[in-house]
């Protein structure tokens, strides 16, 4: 009875703070107007916390499993064989012992130096089949699509040059979400290598690559705890069914993107958010895996090679949550929550502008003149800035000496993200030379098992009827 008394009372004190709290932030225009872009803001952010580290369960690897190593390809377009990390990170994917590995380079000269480069791997790793060939253009799109062509498995992960698997065991919980039969892709936790130390230019570029990929980890998992929703599957590392990706409905919408009312393109780049959408548009669950054995490891280059690719990013966060809205729509039924919490927010979320304008509407309310009431409101936009970066802290503490440099690069970001606005139609693959590779290429015969993408669209049927 005394319990029962308490929370009634309990009850009646939240119904009263809260009906304060509703005539003040009624009682004036400035009031309400802080109100909404407060909680526009920052409402997401409160339930994505809650999400990510009360309601997200990575799947486990069941006792008796379904699909095992032998029900996987791995195919990594590439078009740097002779980087020496290369070898690291085929290592690494064949600890995992995947049925077969296809890589595809551009040109003749670069599919022999990636056969010489792989050669003593054969001997070592003798469960895995490795397929060396090469395509005439340098276009990611169409190396995935020509490696497609020899996948024989019903699952195939598709993989950047650049990325480690660390565990061994990687491979098993990555596939392990596709015993739901209505999964069709399934993502992965990304970590970038640490690769320096203190305050210097290198470090430094090398700690924002990290919190990047860190931030993403989080706002993955908390969406796809919610209602399933991802804005991206990335291809850094993404596990797919191979009758979505072998479906000649796929291939010719995926060779041949364009955006903007198809007045721009085709597009090389944006691939994995193409899949991404394509699966939802067609019924597929995407799932994510977190978690010490369920994580990838990569490098992300030099600190002008990295500008480079935040751009990219940022021009294909435009081009292709546009395109979830606006052209593809799906997400309007499908992952209602996402419609809010990534696509529609992802418009106006220009830290630089939003963050001084929250404190400016602060010192126009009845309830916020007040020294304490800005040093509060300061420190909640500074708690909410560090609260997705506390996995990396604990791994690496020496790094809280740069949360200056956090915060100027989360401002300085709104410049790169407005920049890519105005120049969204660009759709080169900054960060690489490609041209190059293209005139290098441009005189070798065809791959003996080249498949030419058209842009009549014509594509080949699939050789193989997959069934589990």
């Amino acid at each position: 009875m005394a319990m029962t008394l308490k929370k009634l009372l309990l009850g009646i004190l939240l119904v009263i703070t809260a009906t304060t709290w509703l005539e003040t932030l009624l009682k004036t225009g400035p009031n309400l107007l802080f109100a909404i872009i407060f909680l526009f803001r920052y409402f997401r952010l409160i339930v994505h916390v809650f999400s990510y580290c009360y309601w997200y369960k990575p799947t486990p690897i069941p006792e008796t499993p379904k699909w095992n190593h032998s029900d996987c390809t791995v195919i990594i377009p590439t078009v740097e064989p002779e980087n020496p990390r290369f070898e690291e990170c085929l290592q690494s994917l064949l600890n995992n012992k995947p049925k077969a590995i296809i890589i595809v380079t551009v040109g003749k000269a670069r599919e022999e130096v990636c056969k010489e480069a792989i050669a003593h791997l054969h001997a070592r790793w003798t469960s895995t089949k490795i397929i060396v060939t090469y395509n005439k253009v340098a276009n990611k799109r169409h190396q995935i699509l020509h490696a497609l062509e020899q996948v024989e498995t019903s699952i195939v992960i598709l993989a950047d040059d650049h990325v480690y698997w660390p565990s061994s065991n990687y491979l098993l919980h990555i596939i392990a979400p596709f015993e739901d039969p209505k999964v069709g892709s399934v993502g992965t936790e990304k970590r970038v290598r640490r690769t320096g130390k203190g305050c210097g230019l290198s470090s430094v570029f090398n700690f924002w690559g990290c919190i990047y990929l860190l931030r993403h980890n989080f706002e993955i998992a908390a969406t796809n705890a919610i209602d399933g929703g991802v804005f991206v599957i990335s291809a850094r590392t993404a596990a797919h069914r191979t009758e979505i990706l072998q479906d000649p409905a796929f291939k010719k919408a995926f060779a041949h993107e364009r955006f903007f009312f198809k007045w721009c393109g085709p597009l090389n780049p944006d691939d994995d958010n193409f899949i991404t959408r394509w699966g939802a548009s067609k019924g597929w669950k995407h799932r994510v895996q977190c978690g010490e054995d369920s994580y990838i490891e990569t490098d992300l280059g030099s600190p002008h090679k990295y500008l480079h690719q935040c751009l990219r990013w940022s021009r294909t966060t435009w081009r292709s949550n546009s395109c979830s809205l606006f052209t593809d729509r799906t997400v309007w039924r499908a992952q209602p929550w996402c419609v809010y919490a990534v696509y529609i927010t992802s418009f106006f979320n220009f830290a630089l502008f939003v963050d001084p304008t929250l404190i400016y509407m602060l010192s126009r309310t009845t309830f916020g003149q007040t020294p304490l009431a800005m040093a509060l409101m300061v420190l909640w936009i500074f708690a909410t800035k560090m609260i997705k970066l506390i996995p990396h802290f604990r791994r690496h503490p020496a790094d809280l000496w740069l949360i200056g440099h956090y915060i100027f690069f989360a401002y300085m970001h709104s410049f790169i993200k407005l920049y890519a606005l105005l120049t969204f139609w660009n759709c080169a693959w900054a960060g690489r030379d490609l041209d190059e590779v293209d005139a290098e290429a441009k005189d070798d015969a065809p791959s003996e098992q080249l498949i030419v993408y058209e842009l009549n669209g014509k594509v080949p049927e699939p050789k193989y009827k997959l069934e589990k």
